[in-house]
């Protein structure tokens, strides 16, 4: 198993991980707002390749302040394998590499699986904080 840059030729294999893994699929999600995504930081989006097949994935972004991690997503059959610690480990690398000084990972509380993996890879919640959202569609 290989960690790799995300290319465009992978969004469908990308996409089926984010569904076959559980994540919610928005309209920010489609192949063309992947393709703006990539455009500002292409060396933080991951894939996990096994015999030339996408089998795990993770978006990262830096605002210019903060690094951020999400969809996050494992194949259910090759899950458990450390695929998705080595995903946030690599970003984690990469954002240290360009000076990133934190990162917070968005995870839906109700993912016990990720709440558990980031709390053993040193992330704790703070419960200070709301998350908000607002479409602009």
């Amino acid at each position: 198993m290989k960690i790799r840059g995300f290319s465009m030729s992978d969004y469908a294999q990308v996409r089926r991980v984010w569904e076959d893994s559980g994540l919610e699929i928005l309209p920010g999600d489609s192949r063309d707002e992947v393709r703006r995504k990539i455009i500002r930081d292409r060396d933080l989006f991951l894939v996990a390749e096994e015999g030339g097949t996408v089998v795990g994935a993770a978006m990262g972004a830096w605002d210019g302040r903060r690094g951020w991690i999400y969809h996050l997503g494992v194949l259910p059959g090759h899950q458990r394998k450390g695929i998705a610690a080595r995903l946030v480990g690599e970003i984690e690398r990469r954002m240290r590499a360009k000076g990133v000084l934190k990162v917070n990972a968005i995870v839906y509380d109700d993912n016990t699986a990720s709440l558990s993996l980031f709390r053993k890879l040193g992330y704790s919640a703070d419960r200070r904080s709301v998350f908000h959202g607002k479409r602009l569609e």
